[in-house]
C-alpha cells in the first residue's frame, strides 16, 4: 500500500502475534536465523545473537573495522561474519569465534553447504571450512566482487563484479560461464536449481537470464528500482522484484519469464516463506509487515494481503524461522519475533 501513512496502517486488524520484542541501541542492517537463534548486525559493526525463545542475548560478536554482512549456515549451527578488515566464523554449540584479517576488505559471505562458506575478499573468492581452513579459491578476478549467490546445494557459485557475472563450480578456479553486460551489478540471486540468475544494478535495472546460456540476451524486468535485490522463492518458480513504489511478481517457467502481478507496496524488506513459496512477507513505507499469497499464475492479478504486524520505524530486514515465525528488524533498533501461523491470506481469485 504505497503512500499509506503509519496512522492509517495502524487501524488495520493485525493477524500476527508478537512473541517478543527487543530494542537495541543501534540500527540493525542485517538479520539471519539459525537453529533457535537470530543474529543481528548493526551499522556500526556489532552483532547480537538472540535466543528465539525470549530474545535473550546469547552472544555479542565484533570484528576489527566492523561488520558488513553475516549469514548462518544452512544447518543453522555456524555463523559467518565479514567486514572491511577480515572475516569471522562463530560456532553456536560453544560460542567459539575464529577471526582472520585479510589484505583486502571482505564483501560477502555465502554458504555453499553446511560446512563450507565462500568469502569474497577484494578481487577473489575463497571457500573455507568452519575451522577457517581454505578449501579452494577462484582465480584472481579483474575487478572487485560486489555480490555472490549459491545454488544446487553448493555445486554452483555465481559471483558479480562490474560488467560481469561469473559462475564457478567448486574446486575449479576458472568460471564455467561468464555473463557480460554494461552495468555494475549490486544484488545477485540464483534460483534453487541454478537455471536462472537475476541481479539488480546501480543503474536501477534488474536483469534476468539463463545461467548456463551466457550468449543469450538477459530479460530486463520492467519497473524495477535496482536499489533492493530481487528474491526467488524457494521453489525457484516465482520472483519478487522491488520497484520504487510497488513490487512486481514474476513467473519463472520453462518459457520466457513473465510479470504476473504488481503489488501496491513500497518495500524496504521482503522474504519468501520457506517451502512451496506461495507466501511473500514484505515491510515498507506504511510501517506494516504484510503477507501476500501468490497462487496460480492466472490468478496473481488479484493478490491480497494481511497485516501481520505494525512497526515503529521502517524495516531493514525480514527473516523467516520455519513457516510459522517471522523475525523483523527495524531502523529504530527494535527486533520483533512474530507468530504468523494463523495468517492465511485468501488465494487470489478464491
Amino acid at each position: 500500500m504505497a503512500g499509506v501513512s503509519p496512522t492509517s496502517a495502524a487501524a488495520e486488524r493485525l493477524q500476527g502475534t508478537p512473541l517478543w520484542s527487543k530494542r537495541l541501541a543501534w540500527e540493525p542492517v542485517a538479520l539471519t536465523a539459525g537453529v533457535g537463534l537470530v543474529a543481528v548486525a548493526g551499522r556500526r559493526g556489532g552483532v547480537r545473537v538472540l535466543d528465539l525463545d525470549g530474545g535473550e542475548e546469547r552472544g555479542h560478536l565484533a570484528l576489527p573495522g566492523g561488520i558488513t554482512d553475516l549469514a548462518f549456515s544452512p544447518d543453522g549451527h555456524h555463523l559467518a561474519l565479514v567486514g572491511p578488515r577480515g572475516y569471522g566464523l562463530w560456532r553456536a554449540l560453544d560460542g567459539r569465534l575464529i577471526t582472520r584479517t585479510t589484505a583486502a576488505p571482505c564483501i560477502r559471505a555465502c554458504w555453499m553447504r553446511p560446512g563450507v562458506v565462500a568469502i569474497a575478499t577484494g578481487c577473489q573468492v575463497i571457500a573455507y571450512d568452519t575451522d577457517g581452513v581454505a578449501q579452494w579459491s577462484t582465480a584472481p578476478l579483474a575487478k572487485t566482487v560486489t555480490d555472490m549467490a549459491s545454488a544446487q546445494g553448493g555445486r554452483l557459485l555465481a559471483v558479480s563484479l562490474a560488467g560481469q557475472v561469473r559462475c564457478f563450480m567448486p574446486m575449479r578456479r576458472e568460471p564455467v560461464a561468464v555473463h557480460e553486460y554494461g552495468d555494475a551489478a549490486d544484488g545477485l540471486s540464483l534460483s534453487v536449481d541454478s537455471r536462472w540468475t537475476v541481479c539488480s544494478t546501480y543503474q536501477r535495472k534488474t536483469l534476468l537470464w539463463e545461467t548456463h546460456r551466457p550468449a543469450t540476451r538477459p530479460v530486463e524486468c520492467a519497473d524495477s528500482s535496482g536499489r533492493h535485490a530481487p528474491v526467488f522463492s524457494e521453489s525457484g518458480r516465482k520472483l519478487a522484484v522491488p520497484a520504487e513504489y510497488h513490487l512486481s511478481l514474476w513467473s519463472i517457467g520453462p518459457r520466457t519469464p513473465a510479470r504476473r502481478a504488481v503489488l501496491p507496496v513500497c518495500t524496504s524488506a521482503l522474504a519468501w516463506q520457506p517451502g512451496a513459496g506461495d507466501m511473500l512477507a514484505t515491510a515498507g513505507s506504511d510501517y506494516t509487515v504484510r503477507l501476500w499469497r501468490a497462487g496460480p499464475d492466472s490468478r496473481w492479478g488479484s493478490c491480497t494481503s494481511l497485516a501481520a504486524g505494525h512497526l515503529t520505524s521502517p524495516a531493514t530486514s525480514l527473516a523467516w524461522i520455519g513457516r510459522r515465525m517471522l523475525a523483523v528488524a527495524e531502523r529504530g533498533g527494535r527486533i520483533t519475533l512474530l507468530d504468523v501461523s494463523g495468517d492465511t491470506p485468501p488465494r487470489p481469485g478464491g
